[in-house]
C-alpha cells in the first residue's frame, strides 16, 4: 500500500473514543436553534392570546346588544300591558257598549226548575 491510501484511511476511520456532549456543550453549540424555537414558542402564545382576547371582546358585544335588546322588548311588553288594560277598563267597555249597538236589559227573567240539570259529556 501506498502511504497516501494509509493516510486516507486514517482519515476517513472513525475514532474510537467520542466523548458524550455535556447539556452546556449542546446549549452552547446549539444556541441559535433555540433562540428560533423560543421565539416560535412566544409568538404562538402571543397570537392565541390575542384570538382570545378579540373572541371575548366580541362575546362581549354580542351580550350588551342582547341585554339592549332584551331591554327594549320589556318596554314594548310593558307598553302593550298598558294597552290591554285599558282596553278592559270599565270606561272603555262602557264606550263600547254604545259603539256596538247594545242595549240595556230592563228586567232579567231567571228561569228555576225543580229538578238539577244535567249535561252530556262528548
Amino acid at each position: 500500500m501506498s502511504a497516501t491510501s494509509i493516510s486516507q484511511a486514517t482519515l476517513h476511520a472513525p475514532s474510537a473514543i467520542q466523548r458524550k456532549k455535556t447539556p452546556s456543550q449542546w446549549v452552547s453549540e446549539h444556541n441559535f436553534l433555540l433562540n428560533l424555537v423560543t421565539l416560535g414558542l412566544v409568538i404562538m402564545i402571543v397570537v392565541s392570546y390575542i384570538l382570545q382576547v378579540t373572541g371575548t371582546v366580541a362575546k362581549g358585544y354580542e351580550l350588551r346588544d342582547l341585554e339592549v335588546e332584551i331591554h327594549q322588548l320589556t318596554l314594548e311588553n310593558e307598553r302593550m300591558e298598558v294597552i290591554a288594560r285599558q282596553s278592559q277598563s270599565l270606561e272603555h267597555v262602557a264606550k263600547s257598549v254604545k259603539m256596538l249597538g247594545l242595549v240595556r236589559a230592563e228586567q232579567p227573567t231567571y228561569i228555576q226548575s225543580g229538578e238539577p240539570s244535567y249535561a252530556m259529556a262528548k
